[in-house]
């Protein structure tokens, strides 16, 4: 049986930015950072000699505190008493959780291995939101180490102002406050509730994450353990580990998770390990494809970090040149009629080429939908994949040229998939790439390609304007399109909340691809459009134009050279074109 520690490094590794770290004492304490707790009690404890009271150590500072001013030693609130002003605050409290020079030269109060590994975890893009109980910043220090800017929310001011987590890439979430702003939650009473803000994010990180448990008893933290009783449904696993015994609490929230157990000799023990089977799982798979999953995680986050613009440029590109390598191979799709029999099956065809494009696909899909306004867009390299993916030149021997213009159809996968998740998402700059920026496409009897306009390149019309003139079978062009909006639809379930909000963005997107079809390609206006929208889409657009007029966001953007009544007159135009 596999090992439960691989089983984890599989997690990680296969779905990036799908895990949650929950820290709790046990990682601070490994750097010798005391607990919220102890703070109090020793402050307590210089409070009695400054009160010329002494005890021994069977005796709580924290009681003593307590019966003496007759109210409760909250971690506030003492600091408030024996601080007034914010630098105060800092110089008594520094001690704490700022090494002296001695320390930092003996490695306490300092990042752990462990704060660097998790740190590594979280650059690599393998975990993207850390709860934590613990009040000190070394955490942030690795981080920032790295040259990764943490989003920190301590409080339930940081937490309403802050993005949703999907949108960013390193949120470091510490329910129990932070000791520079004075906040912790010490006290059974204090750790009973949350804000609403923070309440929010944690009830999110539960439902929609798996987790790592790692120095965290869930004894103490009562709202906390309880927000973790009431998920009912999450979408990964838990992986609870431990350092002496698991304990009931534990094992209880394990077993309601339906996790699994791992023992570890230290936090510095577990994470380093964790880095280093994750590595070795990243270097057994060098030179493997690219999986689907994977592409998606790393697009999201080279889209949200300047530093990552040549990251996602180089993605794109090598996903695309792959996927190209694939589909435009004549041995394995011949385009030559007399290697076709009887069986062959157009049908085929286009399930075979959408199950090569899925991962390229989905990376345009993933910039369409969530690059609006990211640091990185992916325009550029997914304009550039149409034309990777476009054949450049003609086949080498008498070809047929149906079939030679159906090998454009991965090209139009990437362009509608992008363009409607762009369009859902309100990219107009991407959409307006994509349909304004020439694609690269092969030229019969010439070794030169040529650059042409993404809808006389890819429109579906394009590919299919021969095939229902007695070649094979009628339907040609209704069918490519069912074909493509089948196969987008499933990879597109992470964006689109419904089936109908995915068919009304697919149903706009090719209303304004028929649109520029019509506009720029005027010599094959004949017959009828194998349109799988209804006049009920048109309608929908053609009110938009009308409450909207010049300000229509495809005229704004550039994308059609025409006045929203010169619109509205394409639109009936079409209506005709249905069949």
């Amino acid at each position: 049986m596999v090992d439960t520690r691989t089983s984890l490094t599989f997690s990680i590794r296969n779905n990036p930015g799908r895990y949650a770290l929950l820290l709790g004492s046990g990682v601070s304490t490994e750097a010798g950072i005391p607990t919220g707790w102890d703070v109090v009690s020793r402050l307590a404890r210089r409070v009695a000699a400054c009160e010329g009271t002494s005890f021994g150590d069977d005796t709580e500072p924290t009681d003593w505190y307590e019966a003496t001013y007759d109210h409760p030693a909250t971690y506030e609130r003492l600091i408030g008493e024996l601080a007034d002003t914010q630098t105060e605050r800092r110089s008594l409290l520094e001690e704490f959780f700022e090494p002296t020079e001695a320390e930092a030269e003996q490695g306490e109060k300092t990042p752990t291995e462990a704060h660097e590994s998790i740190a590594w975890l979280v650059d690599r893009g393998y975990i993207d939101v850390i709860l934590t109980t613990n009040f000190d910043q070394l955490l942030e220090q690795a981080l920032r180490d790295r040259d990764v800017n943490p989003v920190v929310i301590s409080g339930e001011g940081t937490a309403q102002g802050a993005e949703p987590l999907q949108h960013q890439d390193a949120v470091v979430v510490k329910v129990n406050g932070d000791y520079k702003q004075t906040n912790v939650k010490n006290l059974s009473s204090e750790l009973d509730s949350y804000s609403e803000p923070i309440q929010s994010i944690i009830d999110r990180v539960f439902q929609e994450y798996g987790l790592v448990v790692c120095g965290w008893s869930g004894k103490y933290d009562t709202r906390l353990r309880e927000s973790l009783q009431e998920c009912e449904t999450h979408r990964y696993s838990t992986y609870w580990t431990y350092y002496s015994e698991l304990g009931d609490i534990a094992s209880e929230l394990t077993a309601h998770r339906n996790g699994f157990t791992i023992n570890h000799d230290g936090a510095i023990s577990l994470f380093s390990d964790l880095r280093d089977r994750v590595q070795a799982l990243v270097d057994a798979e060098e030179g493997e494809p690219l999986t689907t999953p994977i592409a998606r995680e790393r697009v999201k986050r080279y889209l949200t970090r300047e530093e990552h613009r040549i990251d996602l440029a180089d993605l794109v590109r090598d996903t695309a040149r792959h996927t190209a390598g694939e589909v435009l191979d004549e041995e394995r799709f011949p385009v030559y009629s007399e290697e076709l029999d009887d069986d062959f099956s157009v049908e085929d065809r286009y399930q075979a080429y959408g199950n090569l494009t899925r991962t390229i696909v989905t990376e345009a899909m993933t910039c369409g939908y969530w690059g609006r306004d990211t640091a990185n867009s992916g325009r550029e390299p997914i304009s550039d994949a149409l034309s990777t993916l476009s054949p450049s030149q003609s086949p080498s021997s008498t070809f047929n040229g149906h079939l030679n213009d159906l090998r454009r159809y991965p090209a139009t996968l990437v362009l509608y998939g992008a363009g409607l998740a762009g369009m859902a998402s309100g990219n107009w700059e991407l959409v307006s790439t994509l349909l304004t920026s020439p694609v690269e496409v092969s030229r019969i009897r010439s070794t030169q390609p040529s650059d042409v306009p993404p809808v006389e390149a890819l429109h579906p019309r394009r590919l299919t304007v021969e095939w229902g003139q007695g070649f094979r079978r009628e339907g040609a062009e209704e069918s490519l399109r069912s074909s493509i909006k089948q196969t987008l639809q499933e990879l597109g379930k992470e964006l689109f909340v419904s089936e109908t909000r995915y068919e009304q963005a697919f149903e706009d997107f090719e209303v304004l691809f028929d649109i520029l079809w019509y506009v720029e390609c005027s010599t094959e206006h004949v017959g009828t459009l194998g349109s799988t929208y209804l006049g009920e889409s048109i309608n929908r657009v053609e009110g938009e134009i009308e409450e909207q007029q010049e300000d229509w966001a495809p005229i704004r953007a550039g994308i059609l050279d025409l006045s929203s009544d010169e619109v509205g007159d394409v639109l009936d135009e079409l209506r005709d074109l249905q069949h």
